[in-house]
């Protein structure tokens, strides 16, 4: 029995052609849930997710996503389990452990309090000798000096934690990002929505970046074709319009 090929040759040079394509690269971060910035359960997981994975895709590479509490997420990165974490705030101790990118955007960090009490303060040290009781999720970069000035903390491990113990009386203040702070509120601790407000002028702002693992040295130029790719991204036109389609208003 004779075979004519030429009815396969079609099929066999697709698989060819298949077969010789470049594969894209798949990097795995780690991630925590920091609504309404990214997480697991958002539209494209976020505007934070969505700026680096379209950052990532114009340099050819790929993305998987693992959401874990942030300390965890943070030394999982840290000891290279993961190529790295989704955004992290800047801080010297962490440099020794990873390559940061360029800014992604920045978070306003404000104090919330509760609305019956009134808190009046100069600077930090004023807060610490009026006893206050800060609320803190644990691994977080505070604002310079607060920590320092001897404010009483007490560290608990989400953000959703510490607004609650707000409501409680468990703590008095809580340093947070606005938006995160509004977000959960709104969605997660409805029942604490008017019991609580937030202290202006905001404290900083304080920029979100990715950052790689210098556990493998590979990502040293990962990182430098994020940047390419996040200063594409900005030029296009997209970063801007992911900004404004999934980061709500203040």
């Amino acid at each position: 029995m004779f075979i004519r090929l030429s009815k396969f040759l079609p099929c066999l040079l697709l698989l060819i052609l298949i077969s010789g394509a470049p594969r894209a690269e798949v990097i795995r971060l780690a991630s925590s849930n920091y609504y309404p910035h990214y997480g697991e359960q958002m539209a494209q997981q976020g505007a934070t997710i969505e700026i680096i994975r379209q950052a990532f895709a114009l340099q050819g590479v790929q993305l998987e996503i693992d959401f874990l509490p942030f300390a965890r997420a943070l030394y999982e990165s840290q000891q290279g389990h993961y190529s790295g974490l989704v955004a992290a705030w800047y801080s010297e101790h962490r440099t020794a452990h990873f390559y940061y990118s360029q800014p992604l955007y920045a978070n306003q960090i404000v104090l919330f309090k509760r609305k019956a009490e009134t808190i009046n303060y100069r600077n930090f040290q004023d807060l610490a000798r009026q006893q206050q009781r800060l609320g803190v999720v644990q691994g977080y970069i505070q604002p310079l000096g607060l920590i320092e000035s001897g404010i009483k903390t007490i560290q608990v491990a989400t953000d959703e934690q510490a607004l609650a113990m707000l409501a409680l009386q468990r703590v008095d203040l809580v340093p947070a990002d606005l938006l995160n702070g509004l977000y959960l509120l709104e969605h997660k601790l409805p029942q604490h929505q008017q019991q609580l407000e937030w202290l202006t002028p905001a404290l900083e702002q304080r920029p979100m970046y990715l950052v790689l693992s210098k556990k493998d040295p590979a990502n040293q130029q990962r990182i430098e074709q994020f940047n390419l790719g996040l200063q594409q991204l900005r030029a296009s036109g997209k970063y801007q319009q992911i900004i404004d389609s999934l980061l709500p208003k203040t």
